[in-house]
């Protein structure tokens, strides 16, 4: 072997462990205790005993639903081969069925026949929670932008005629789609999706504000980071936009909002609140009046507790 080689097959290597150590020690929600915190069902509620349902299912819905701590429900969208919209993470079965079946070699009829379990369709996740907890949908890209962007306009319209628009945010790891939602639809709340950054490994103030200048660029509302990036919470709080709000994800179903603004799509409601209570003494009003009023007359999409 020569000594390039030596040398490629080592840095690949100490890249890989460095990787590996970063991610290894992924710090829990308690490391921003100190802040208000908002549980989400990240693919539904499918990983607590004793049901440990199957994410993005039916049945991982509902039980989100019935739990009052999940204040709302994220869950994973794309194509099968005949443009049929599913809820389903990955791109094929490999991770959660072992087989090496992809999504979009397959018309939604053979997915339902090769699989183990029932994989709905958007239509079919949405009659079930649309109105009932606010949501957070991903669009899985599979890489081609025309076909996401077709389903940012399904998703967009069928949010606005069941009148959950203001309670939805859009998500992605595509900056392109993000960007032509912001374009198309400048009411639609957006969340941009992070795994690794720079910033995860190094830390530094001058790569989290290029994650901020990307965020910005994007226009998205939302700065969604999985939780390896806890590490650096500190930094990122202090360069923390003042018109963005952070999101924490992990891979159980965990999704947390995180350092809350009172200009942000979910904490307008609790800015209100503060604001009418100092209001009691002066006017007699209950602090749950005015929250009714607000509510009523939809003022802003407030987000958690509107639906």
């Amino acid at each position: 072997m020569s000594i390039k080689k030596i040398i490629l097959t080592i840095s690949v290597v100490l890249a890989f462990a460095f990787i590996i150590f970063i991610l290894a020690v992924v710090p829990a929600i308690e490391r921003v205790v100190a802040e208000e915190v908002v549980l989400g069902a990240h693919r539904g509620a499918h990983s607590i005993p004793p049901e440990n349902y199957k994410e993005n299912t039916l049945e991982a819905f509902q039980k989100a639903l019935n739990d009052s701590s999940y204040k709302f429900i994220e869950f994973d969208i794309q194509y099968t081969k005949d443009k049929q919209l599913i809820v389903h993470h990955d791109k094929s079965l490999l991770r959660l069925q072992n087989k090496a079946l992809w999504l979009e070699d397959l018309t939604y009829e053979e997915l339902l026949k090769v699989s183990d379990y029932h994989i709905p369709t958007y239509e079919e996740t949405m009659n079930l929670v649309a109105g009932k907890k606010p949501l957070n949908i991903e669009i899985k890209s599979q890489g081609n932008l025309e076909d996401d962007k077709k389903i940012a306009d399904q998703i967009v319209m069928d949010c606005r005629k069941r009148g959950i628009l203001d309670s939805t945010l859009i998500s992605s790891i595509s900056s392109d789609l993000i960007i032509y939602v912001k374009e198309m639809s400048p009411d639609v709340k957006t969340g941009k999706i992070y795994y690794i950054t720079e910033s995860t490994f190094f830390g530094t103030y001058s790569s989290i504000s290029e994650l901020y200048d990307e965020l910005s660029m994007t226009k998205a509302d939302f700065l969604m980071l999985h939780g390896c990036n806890l590490r650096n919470y500190d930094r990122l709080k202090t360069r923390l936009p003042e018109d963005k709000t952070l999101v924490v994800w992990y891979f159980t179903d965990e999704m947390y909002l995180v350092q809350p603004k009172t200009e942000s799509w979910v904490f307008k409601i609790k800015s209100f609140r503060e604001a009418a209570d100092k209001t009691i003494g002066s006017q007699g009003l209950s602090s749950e009046e005015p929250v009714k009023s607000y509510i009523s007359n939809k003022k802003t999409g407030c987000g958690w507790w509107c639906s």
